[in-house]
């Protein structure tokens, strides 16, 4: 179906079965040594077996001293290693998948607490803008020493099996740092011209090609342009211009494909783009280098679908495309692809979930990064065979948010009879609101996804359905599932709360009260607050954000918040933080400013509540005494986000 995408293709005289590429991407699925165990080699072989052409290693440590970016980061550092990686490339060699290592080194961009405690290492004495750690300067000899740590790592993977080898050069890692002068201050043979910081990257690639052969495949990840000039950078950094140049510098000596990137971590969300991004958000920079270069070109692009992956091969944008987070979400992409099921593919909704659990998950070794779609992702082993033992038993399902459909389509799949019980005349449940706001579209993949795989599973879906304990009896069910969602929190104990100028974000989202041209103060600054006053400045309001806490947007992941943020600094928004919200009155609201201990009158016509969200839950107690299986998911137990919504059915309805 999409002939371009499967044609095979060739990394210099390696040839590969398809044009699709799994790019690396960080899981924390590695033994406590750092070696490849079983767990890693399941997450592989999926994707293996789901057709990719190329799979990429996560970023793989060739430095245990000071080159840590997480516990459970594989490594390549010690010839150990060795033995249990070419376990894992010759499993992935019986499906016909290529395999390569990425070798890294975070330099700056790491954590003091996972490197013996002692300062980052760096080209200069510049700590990360993110991780703000204590940086010092690599010597001369330590830098000489990091280059044969990168072509020993190139070493050992080609002594376990793998098909090529991938330098890690993107995204403010240590051979990104070299090659900028935003990070490079070095007045040594590593830095001061361009020559020179370009001698770092250049002496691990001519090393390896000895060590290893001329013609043992080298793929650099690049960040071809760091887009430091979004945040108001002055200095002279790595521009396109100048990370073209180091495009050609590579071509000339003798790297064989060029993985194209951008951003650092000062800039991160121009790396792992949000949900607000659309596909082909880095065509531009792409093509620039594309037209640079002779060697073959492999770029992610926030492509989630193969019609747009087959466009970029079409356009002669690509060689090969990069799937990162699309694979994570389904490891079956590719096959789906070739097979012309697209309708099937899991498709990544963009949420970064898998960002967020990497920084809250993987670094501090609480667990593999997380999913919020596909709940199995780094998690195969735990979720291996689905126990098709349901015999046709009934499962009453109340509620078809994500959770109800979720926990239906892995019951239907173990053989039960789900039947999803929904009150309302559409399925989805939060998502019919989550969608509303500016660019949140991609949010609805989900429920299309489910709805599909429902509707090939012969789930019986009852819409308009208001269900209680008589109407459960009747239905002798083996098994209920309650996940009837939640609900907006209004305090009634807000004096003036009731007053018909007062809505939930809800209310204002979905167009049952509609405000436009109004002055309007939004309570709460959480998440879901941030997008709906995004929403209510593009219907023309004046809008007002109070908060309670000290600052706006506190406990948000950073990369929503700085998304939000951006997107709201178009418009001109007072920010009101240690502000309580304590009456709604004739002409707006009483604050109480907690700051600076005063009472405040505050004129606005309209008042939208975001103070969060309660569960449904009055059906369990009742349930839980007239039926054996109860089974209470998704916000009902517990108000979270789709992430939580699915894995809680997922995990449910896999273990009943």
């Amino acid at each position: 179906m999409y002939a371009k995408l499967f044609e095979s293709g060739k990394i210099g005289k390696l040839q590969l079965k398809n044009r699709i590429v799994m790019a690396a991407l960080a899981v924390g699925a590695a033994n406590p040594d750092q070696t490849i165990g079983e767990d890693m080699i399941e997450y592989y072989l999926e994707r293996a077996k789901g057709g990719a052409g190329l799979i990429i290693a996560e970023n793989t440590r060739v430095n245990d001293k000071h080159g840590v970016a997480a516990k459970r980061q594989v490594s390549v550092a010690r010839d150990e290693h060795i033995a249990p990686l070419k376990k894992l490339v010759d499993v992935l060699h019986k499906e016909g998948t290529k395999f390569f290592i990425q070798l890294h080194h975070p330099g700056r961009e790491t954590y003091s607490n996972l490197n013996g405690n002692k300062p980052v290492v760096a080209p200069s004495a510049i700590p990360c803008g993110v991780c703000r750690e204590e940086t010092r300067a690599l010597e001369t000899s330590e830098v000489e020493a990091l280059i044969r740590d990168f072509i020993n790592g190139a070493k050992r993977a080609k002594a376990a099996g793998a098909d090529g080898v991938e330098l890690h050069g993107a995204h403010g890692y240590m051979i990104s740092q070299f090659l900028s002068p935003y990070t490079n201050k070095r007045t040594d043979k590593y830095g001061g011209s361009f020559e020179k910081r370009f001698n770092f990257v250049k002496e691990i690639v001519l090393g390896i090609k000895e060590a290893c052969g001329q013609d043992y495949p080298i793929s650099v990840r690049l960040t071809v342009d760091e887009l430091l000039k979004l945040n108001g950078v002055k200095e002279e950094y790595l521009d396109l211009e100048a990370g073209i140049k180091v495009c050609k510098e590579l071509e000339k000596i003798g790297v064989d494909v060029i993985n194209v990137s951008n951003g650092i971590y000062e800039t991160f969300n121009s790396l792992s783009e949000p949900m607000t991004y659309p596909q082909g958000v880095r065509t531009p920079l792409i093509k620039a280098v594309k037209e640079a270069v002779s060697i073959p070109i492999i770029a992610v692009n926030m492509i989630k679908e193969p019609w747009f992956a087959e466009k970029m091969i079409e356009d002669n944008l690509v060689d090969f495309v990069g799937l990162g987070r699309a694979m994570v979400a389904d490891p079956e992409w590719p096959k789906k692809a070739f097979e012309g099921r697209d309708e099937d593919i899991n498709r990544c909704i963009s949420c970064t979930f898998c960002f967020e659990t990497l920084l809250s998950q993987v670094i501090p070794d609480l667990g593999p990064i997380k999913c919020a779609v596909n709940p199995r992702a780094a998690h195969e082993l735990q979720y291996k065979e689905f126990n098709k033992n349901g015999a046709g038993r009934v499962v009453a399902v109340v509620g078809a948010g994500v959770a109800g459909l979720e926990a239906a389509r892995v019951l239907a799949i173990r053989g039960f009879k789900p039947v999803v019980l929904e009150k309302t005349n559409k399925i989805g449940g939060q998502i019919n609101i989550a969608d509303k706001p500016p660019r949140k579209e991609k949010i609805d993949w989900i429920v299309e996804y489910e709805k599909t795989q429902l509707g090939k599973l012969g789930v019986e879906i009852k819409l308009n359905t208001k269900v209680n304990l008589e109407y459960l009896k009747t239905m002798k069910p083996y098994a209920v599932f309650i996940a009837t969602g939640g609900s907006p929190i209004v305090p009634k104990v807000i004096e003036g709360v009731s007053r018909p100028n007062v809505c939930t974000i809800d209310d204002a989202l979905t167009g049952k009260i509609i405000i436009k041209g109004k002055k309007v103060a939004l309570i709460g600054s959480g998440a879901s607050g941030l997008e709906t006053a995004e929403f209510l400045c593009e219907n023309k309001n004046d809008v007002s954000i109070i908060e309670m806490q000290d600052a706006i947007g506190k406990g948000i992941y950073v990369q929503h918040y700085l998304d939000a943020m951006d997107k709201l600094s178009k418009f001109k928004i007072n920010y009101m933080p240690s502000n309580k919200l304590l009456a709604v009155t004739d002409t707006g609201i009483k604050l109480e400013n907690t700051a600076e201990n005063k009472i405040i009158d505050y004129a606005v016509d309209y008042v939208v509540l975001s103070l969060g969200v309660r569960s449904n839950n009055e059906l369990v107690e009742a349930c839980k005494a007239n039926f054996e299986n109860v089974r209470v998911i998704g916000d009902a137990a517990a108000v979270g986000r789709i992430e939580s919504s699915v894995r809680t059915a997922f995990d449910a309805a896999f273990k009943l």
